[in-house]
């Protein structure tokens, strides 16, 4: 059995910015977090969940997106000081959210030197080509990446037809050699999955049939800052829609509070079993408790 534990959307508080850094689309991040999200995500809620996770003998840490806010190289340089003191790139895989990808230097300003919690190779140094796999004993990780520089007043998202045509591929070889295929994305995966359409994944309907035609067994992503739970009938079997609020949301606010899920993978008679135990922040604010259990199964 794996145990895998997801989290999202940690939105470490805002580093600062340059001068320079606030001549584009950053102005709006920064003017929101300074006027709102400041109040939203909370560092101190973040290290509870992190703190659940490391006493639970999860395996493997699956990180969907959105570490930073704006995407500036302070926020960069504390997002991999973070990383470091929470696991190393065996142990970690992250791929990017929109907010990692807020403007088009991105990479040159930081994002390239998260690239070894992308492909777990400690000396990474550029972003790699996603999708990218990480095997853990019999589950693939499979890392996509959705995130591009949107334009001006969307948080939208892109998987694009290179990548997308590399995920069918990588689907079909991991299910020949008896995987189960857990699919790692920052956007919801369906259109419908959306809470706004400025919001949504552009390419959404060019994935469903990707992963109904080739089949996954559970695909977490997180973008919404909800819990949630869907199935998509597939051509070989249920592939398992999760997704998390984000891991600083505090109480109080219109998001549900931080909180992750742990995925327990086994396989009985060829057919793959995961048990989603959900925790999140207590209604005092003080610790992470137990939320609920899903039994599932990618037969029904």
């Amino acid at each position: 059995m794996i145990r895998l534990a997801h989290i999202t959307d940690p939105h470490l508080p805002l580093a600062g910015a340059r001068p320079g850094e606030l001549a584009s689309k950053r102005i709006l991040g920064w003017l929101s977090w300074r006027l709102r999200r400041w109040r939203n995500h909370r560092r101190e809620v973040l290290d509870l969940v992190m703190a659940d996770i490391a006493a639970s003998g999860a395996r493997h840490v699956a990180l969907s997106g959105d570490l930073t806010n704006i995407a500036t190289r302070a926020e960069f340089a504390k997002a991999r000081k973070w990383l470091t003191g929470i696991a190393g790139p065996g142990k970690l895989t992250f791929v990017p959210g929109n907010h990692d990808c807020y403007v088009a230097d991105a990479a040159q300003a930081g994002l390239a030197s998260l690239a070894p919690w992308m492909t777990g190779v400690a000396e990474e140094k550029s972003l790699p080509e996603f999708p990218t796999v990480r095997y853990l004993g019999n589950v693939a990780l499979i890392g996509v990446n959705s995130s591009y520089p949107a334009p001006w007043g969307e948080a939208s998202g892109r998987v694009g037809g290179k990548q997308l045509k590399a995920l069918a591929g990588l689907l079909t070889s991991c299910a020949a050699k008896g995987l189960c295929r857990v699919v790692l994305i920052h956007h919801p995966p369906l259109a419908e999955l959306a809470t706004k359409p400025r919001k949504a994944l552009k390419d959404a309907d060019a994935l469903k049939d990707i992963l109904k035609t080739h089949g996954a067994e559970a695909v977490l992503y997180g973008h919404n800052h909800l819990w949630a739970h869907d199935a998509l009938e597939t051509a070989t079997g249920r592939a398992h829609l999760l997704a998390a609020p984000s891991a600083s949301m505090a109480t109080g606010r219109s998001r549900p509070p931080g909180g992750w899920q742990m995925l327990r993978i086994s396989r009985a008679q060829g057919v793959w079993n995961i048990t989603v135990e959900r925790r999140g922040l207590s209604g005092d604010g003080e610790g992470v408790v137990p939320l609920e259990t899903l039994r599932l199964s990618s037969r029904d």
